[in-house]
């Protein structure tokens, strides 16, 4: 009696746990920020120092993004962002940086998502009707006359 207490309790203390998390651009040792001096570095040099961007706009190659998060989870609980940083490199013709721009995560902003459902064509199928509608159906019976080949 005493083993599947102990592991009941085992078990709901590792569901209390938060887990933390990194995503996107990891700054190296030695960086306290991503910088760039305007006028003097160009695509090139800012390649070299931070590798690939996270993002850059589809059809323009004028601003390039890196961006990181930090977000702590914990149990069934939504996950928490607990910083965001991105920094925008713009560039002009040349490929010369002309500014760069910090954005954090008190620059957000939240937006709500639209929760409509585009209707489409068809029967609308009820969970019951899901469940067993493909019970007793066969797979289509091959035509004997139809052969393989002329």
């Amino acid at each position: 009696m005493r083993t599947p207490l102990l592991l009941l309790a085992a078990l709901s203390a590792t569901a209390c746990v938060s887990t933390r998390d990194r995503h996107g651009y990891v700054i190296e040792r030695g960086e306290t920020e991503l910088e760039a001096m305007a006028g003097v570095d160009t695509r090139e040099s800012v390649l070299a120092r931070f590798g690939e961007p996270s993002f850059r706009p589809a059809l323009y190659d004028d601003v390039w993004y890196y961006a990181s998060a930090a977000t702590n989870t914990r149990a069934f609980y939504q996950t928490e962002t607990m910083s965001r940083q991105v920094v925008a490199f713009h560039f002009d013709d040349d490929g010369t940086v002309t500014n760069v721009e910090n954005y954090t995560l008190a620059d957000g902003q939240n937006i709500n998502m639209v929760d409509r459902v585009t209707r489409t064509r068809g029967k609308e199928l009820t969970f019951l009707e899901q469940l067993i509608g493909g019970v007793g159906q066969m797979p289509g019976a091959v035509d004997p006359d139809a052969g393989s080949g002329p």
